[in-house]
Formats: structure tokens, C-alpha cells, sequence
């Protein structure tokens, strides 16, 4: 039995999307504001022991004119029904994927309501909407007319304490295959069938050494704890059992001369006639139970030298974040196996395993994670093996590109509106993304591997041929930042991700980028070349290039170089996606087939070229930047050489790129603010 998928609609900015989970470890990745702490609360707000309540501030923005809708039609007097189908509600739908043919479904069995023998799959809704007959409640006293800044702002402030009161939680099993079809049923029917654990970014743990943190030793309170319980394990109950006693022979010794010394420290109060006749005589009890000891006597610790013992504080911060997460592991399988009846499926979340961890001990992290269970499981032969999902949530790329792209979901925040005043996330499955393309898919995660792009956490990308234009690049955009008209979008404002891939591989990124939804700009080199598999030559003695990237890009396997520069900026433009490549400063002037062409004849005065044909220029530019190494010229120009002018090709790139942008979410504004509701003056929704 596994978790499959999970629906959730009106959650933040999770308004309506669809996540599939891997049998064991997925990965969320995304930017800052996308909606991935969101899945893990919405999930724990539905499966918590405590009562769960949500708030107005927990509706999608999208929702708050439907409340407003809803208040409408009540005006008009509509019937019930139709104004409880405008109310809002958020909701959590998990698709529990089973084998038909097992001879006990367990606590999955309450949720199995189709008779189709070959459906795999039982669904379980949840649902926080208005309880019935409410309606009346929920808008009493708010004005019959139509809405105005002031009392919008005062009904969204009764909305606010009215929803946690008469809002409540429905649970049933309904059939996938017929919604009409369903069983009523509780959230304790959904503990017993799915085990939540959580694992926030927020461990308490700091770098403060100079006073105690008990963050492990606390960890190990709920090891015994659990090891203590009658349905724990043999080989722990035991260890719990010796615990006990080891604390009964401490208690014999306390209740013998411990007890003598301590009672002579009483003072006396015969003077005042006590204890008189019949007055019991003052004594003293001294009582130890192992829990009391571990909570406020004993202390994780770290073996010194010379057998010094540190405190938990004196190790780094990256290792004890890594044992944490491990002791946190092992503590959620403990209490699996603990239960007297054993949960379906356990679900742990674990949000951001890279805080205080360096680049190597996160690549460990996510490839040994599985292993973690794996070695569990193998303890423990005897047991069913524990049925436990993973979910992890990153924005680290060392993490992100060290998982296989079947295992992540990337989390785009988009606007939910044409003004963008409002957001929601859509959820990208990586697996369904690059289904089609085996051999790109192998390509791009091994690139990825190797060079650790923050594709997954970027709002752009700059795809570029090689050493020059990585090192030259920073010093164009800060020109070009400096020359942009002062209301003007500027690059160095936009988180920009800039890949080294070269002409030869860069047209493998395409459809990624296109999947993630990610403004691109591809830098790539002409590659004028005699004929097709011919010699490189100059711009204006060419017959076809040799770059697979445009070659791939206008679909043609010659592309003569004289025909491409004077292709439109349209042509060089695929939705979100522009290639640039070089072209003449002036029209018919001379072209470059490399960067440090173009950036020469872009200064030609600065290169002393005198020539005044574009034949002659081109081949004086060609000798001159062969008389540089590439990084040796790169660098002279990004630093110690910065009068220059950026070639046009890239300057134009950079412009499209540095245009278009839409502002990622802010902070959400407050729902007391009349504009809060105004879709034409929202604010973004941007909870995590």
C-alpha cells in the first residue's frame, strides 16, 4: 500500500493542484515563496491528533471574492444550496494506491467503496467547509448592499472569527471512478490509516556555546519512552526493563544510609511538643523513576580527550543537524512499530536537511536517506517492512541535482489573475516532463550533477558557450544595469542562474526550460563553417554553421550564417526562450564568429582596426583575438580593462531578458485592508 497522490484545492497558494509521490523519496524543490511548506501544513492541519481549525488568512486568494460572491447571492435571497456552492472550502484529497488481491486491506479497508475489481486505488477526502445550516450565521448582520471598501473590510473581519467557529471538517471514502459514491467517515480512521511525521526547517539548533541545548537528549526521552510502551519490541523493552532496574538498586541505596543523612539535616521541633503522643515523627522519601532522570539529569554528550565529555552545543552545527534528522528517523519508525495497530502508510516530511550542511554532506544526505530505511527495514526481518513515504523539501541545487529527476516536483509560483496581483503554485512532475525524451533526460541529470545549477530555484536562466562569456558576463550585466533608464527592470534585481553548456549541447536544455516555465536567454557563437562538416571560416565566407543549437532552434541543418544575421527578433524568439548569436554592429558591417570577435569589432577603436571593408575587418578581428587566450582576454576585460562596449547580439539578449518580469510574491497583505479583497488591487498570496 502507498500514498500515491494528493489533491488540495484553496490551501494558500496550493488553490488547485495535484502532487504524485514516489514509492519512497520525493523531492520539492522550487523558489522562495512557491507554496512547499504549505504541503507539509496542510497535511498535518488534516491528519493532527489536536482539533484543526484554519483561518481566513488559509483560503487562496482567489477565494476571498467568492466569500463576497456567496454574501451576494444570500442578499438576493437564492436558495441554500446555491449559495453554500460559492462558499469556499479547502479541502485535501489522497489516492491510496493498494493491491486488489492482498487478503486483508487493514485500516485502508474503512475508504474501499467501489465494487471494480480491478480499481487499485481508494480515495480519501477531506474537507474544512461551513457546517450545515450555517449560512444564516455566518452573514449575519452584514450589509444587504453591494460592497464597498469599508464594509468589505469590516465582513472580512467577522469571516475571520466566525470561520473557526462554524467551519468544520468532513471526512469520507469516495469511489475514484463515481463522486456520487461515498462513505462518511473521521479523521481517527484516517490516523489509524496514514502516520505523519514532520521535521522542520526550525530544529532549534544554534551555534551558541556557552549555554546548554538539550535538542538530542530530548529525542532520546521519546526513544525510551517508546521503548517502555507493551507493544514496543522485544530487544527494547528490554533495555528499558534494565533501565528500571538499575533505578530500583540506586533506590534501595537512597532509602538506606541516603535517607539516615538526610533526615539528621530536619530540624528538631521536639521543643514545641511534636511529635507529642500519637504524632507521626518527620521523615524523608527520595523517589526515581528513569523518565525524571533522563529529562532532567542526563545530557546527550561527545567523548573528548583524557575523558572530557562535551556538551551537545561544542559539536558543529552541520552534524548535529545530520543526526538530528537521523535520530528523528529512527524515532518515527520506533513509534511506527510501537502501535498496537500499525498505520497503513507513515508520511514524514522533511523540510530544508541543508541548513549548516556543506555541498558533500548534502549529496550524501539524499543518496543515503533511502539507505536509512533499507537498513531499518533489514534490522528488523521479522517485521513487516515499515511503509514509509519521504518527503524532502530543498533549495539547495546540490541536493536538487543529486536526486534522479523522477523524484522531483518543482513548485513554480505563477499569477492567478492578468495584473499578477495574485499567485498560485502549479506543480511540475519532472518524470511526466521529460517522459519523452530518455537520452535528453540522461544528458541533463548527469549535467546537472556535475555542475550544480540552481535551475529548480531561479526566475532566469542565461545559457552560455563557454569561459569568456562566464567571465565577462557579470561586468555586462552591471554595464548595462548602470545604462538602464532609471524605472527600468535591472538584471542584477532577478535571481538569474547563468549554465555553462556550450553550442553543442545547449539545444538538450530546451525543453527543460520550457517545462519549468523559465525565461531564457541562450549566448551561443555562430560557428561559421565552409560547407556542412567543412572548416571553420570567416562570417562572410561561409555556406553553414556547425552549431547544433541553432541548427536545432530554425530546424535546419545548414543555416547559412550571411541568412542568419539578418533573421527578425521574432524568429529568434520561442515563448520564454531567445537565442542570441553574433551579428554586425551596423547593417552590412562586419560580423564575429566568436564572442571575442563580436567584442572586438564592437571596438574597433579600441583594437586599432583600420580596414574598411567588412571582409577585412572580420579578418583582422579573427587575427587579433588569436593572439589572446580566451581566459586571459576574458579576464582583462572583466577586470582591469572596463571601457568597452558590450557586442550588440549580447546587449539585445540581455535587454529581452531583463523585460518581461513579473515581480516575484511578497509578503501577504493584510485581509483588513479593503484592498485585500479588490482583485484589481490584491496583493500576492504568498504563504510558502
Amino acid at each position: 500500500m502507498k500514498l500515491h497522490r494528493a489533491q488540495i484545492k484553496n490551501f494558500r497558494l496550493l488553490s488547485d493542484v495535484e502532487l504524485i509521490f514516489e514509492n519512497q523519496t520525493t523531492l520539492i524543490v522550487g523558489r522562495n515563496n512557491s507554496g512547499k511548506t504549505s504541503l507539509s501544513e496542510v497535511i498535518r492541519r488534516f491528519t493532527s491528533d489536536k482539533s484543526v481549525s484554519f483561518r481566513i488568512q488559509d483560503f487562496s486568494a482567489e477565494c476571498y471574492m467568492d466569500f463576497c460572491k456567496a454574501l451576494e447571492a444570500s442578499n438576493e435571497g437564492k436558495e441554500e444550496q446555491e449559495v453554500r456552492a460559492l462558499l469556499p472550502y479547502i479541502e485535501l484529497r489522497l489516492f491510496f494506491k493498494y493491491n486488489p488481491s492482498q487478503p486483508d486491506f487493514g485500516p485502508l479497508s474503512e475508504f474501499i467503496i467501489d465494487l471494480d475489481m480491478k480499481c487499485q486505488e481508494a480515495l480519501v477526502v477531506m474537507r474544512f467547509a461551513l457546517e450545515d445550516g450555517a449560512i444564516d450565521r455566518l452573514f449575519h448582520g452584514h450589509t444587504t448592499e453591494e460592497l464597498t471598501d469599508i464594509n468589505r473590510a469590516a465582513f472580512f473581519r467577522d469571516l475571520g472569527e466566525r470561520i473557526p467557529k462554524l467551519y468544520t471538517i468532513n471526512v469520507w471514502g469516495e469511489d475514484p471512478n463515481d463522486v456520487e459514491n461515498r462513505k462518511n467517515s473521521s479523521q481517527a480512521a484516517v490516523k489509524s490509516l496514514l502516520n505523519t511525521g514532520f521535521i522542520n526547517a526550525q530544529r532549534g539548533l544554534d551555534d551558541i556555546t556557552t549555554r546548554e541545548s538539550n535538542v538530542l537528549t530530548k529525542i532520546l526521552e521519546s526513544l525510551l519512552s517508546m521503548a517502555s510502551m507493551e507493544t514496543a519490541d522485544a530487544e527494547e523493552r528490554e533495555i528499558a526493563t534494565q533501565l528500571e532496574e538499575a533505578v530500583r538498586a540506586i533506590q534501595l541505596n537512597i532509602d538506606g544510609d541516603f535517607r539516615n543523612q538526610l533526615v539528621r539535616l530536619l530540624p528538631t521541633l521536639e521543643a514545641f511538643g511534636y511529635p507529642g503522643l500519637g504524632g507521626p515523627e518527620l521523615t524523608t522519601e527520595t523517589i526515581l523513576d528513569v523518565q525524571r532522570l533522563l529529562t532532567d539529569h542526563t545530557k546527550v554528550r561527545y567523548k573528548g580527550h583524557s575523558g572530557v565529555l562535551l556538551p551537545e552545543t561544542y559539536n558543529g552545527l552541520g552534524m548535529r543537524n545530520l543526526i538530528f534528522i537521523l535520530l528523528q528517523i529512527i524515532s518515527f519508525y520506533r513509534e511506527y512499530r510501537a502501535q498496537p495497530q500499525a498505520a497503513g502508510v507513515q508520511l514524514i516530511f522533511i523540510e530544508e536537511p541543508e541548513a549548516h550542511l556543506h555541498p558533500q554532506m548534502q549529496e550524501v544526505f539524499i543518496r543515503q536517506v533511502g539507505a536509512i530505511v533499507d537498513r531499518l527495514n533489514k534490522e528488523h526481518k521479522q517485521e513487516p517492512p515499515w511503509p514509509v513515504q519521504i518527503i524532502v523539501s530543498t533549495h539547495s541545487s546540490h541536493i536538487a541535482n543529486e536526486a534522479s529527476f523522477e523524484a522531483v516536483r518543482y513548485f513554480l509560483p505563477v499569477p492567478a489573475n492578468k495584473e499578477a496581483t495574485v499567485w498560485k503554485t502549479k506543480i511540475k512532475d519532472l518524470r511526466k516532463g521529460l517522459a519523452n525524451t530518455p537520452e535528453d533526460k540522461k544528458f541533463l541529470h548527469q549535467y546537472l550533477t556535475l555542475t550544480r545549477c540552481d535551475l529548480f530555484f531561479a526566475d532566469k536562466a542565461v545559457l552560455i558557450e563557454g569561459t569568456s562569456e562566464r567571465l565577462l558576463l557579470p561586468a555586462i550585466v552591471q554595464k548595462l544595469d548602470a545604462d538602464a533608464y532609471p524605472n527600468s527592470t535591472q538584471l542584477r534585481s532577478q535571481y538569474m542562474t547563468v549554465m555553462e553548456v556550450g553550442g553543442a549541447y545547449a539545444h538538450k536544455f530546451l525543453d527543460l526550460l520550457e517545462f519549468l516555465e523559465l525565461q531564457s536567454l541562450i549566448i551561443t557563437d555562430l560557428d561559421p563553417v565552409e560547407k556542412v562538416g567543412g572548416k571553420k571560416c570567416l562570417v562572410h565566407q561561409a555556406k553553414a554553421t556547425s552549431n547544433a543549437c541553432i541548427k536545432h532552434w530554425f530546424n535546419d541543418s545548414e543555416c547559412i550564417p550571411t541568412d542568419l544575421i539578418t533573421k527578425s527578433e521574432e524568429t529568434r524568439i520561442k515563448g520564454r526562450l531567445r537565442i542570441a548569436y553574433q551579428c554586425p554592429e551596423v547593417v552590412n558591417g562586419p560580423c564575429g564568429r566568436t564572442l571575442e570577435d563580436a567584442f572586438i569589432l564592437a571596438n574597433a577603436g579600441k583594437f586599432s582596426l583600420i580596414s574598411t571593408s567588412r571582409e577585412e575587418l572580420e579578418q583582422d578581428a579573427r587575427d587579433n583575438a588569436e593572439e589572446n587566450k580566451k581566459s586571459e582576454f576574458a579576464l582583462k576585460y572583466a577586470i582591469d580593462d572596463l571601457e568597452w562596449k558590450t557586442p550588440k547580439y549580447i546587449a539585445e539578449g540581455l535587454k529581452w531578458l531583463a523585460t518581461n518580469y513579473v515581480a516575484p510574491p511578497e509578503l501577504p497583505q493584510n485581509l483588513e485592508d479593503p484592498s485585500a479583497c479588490d482583485p484589481d488591487k490584491m496583493a500576492p498570496d504568498t504563504h510558502e
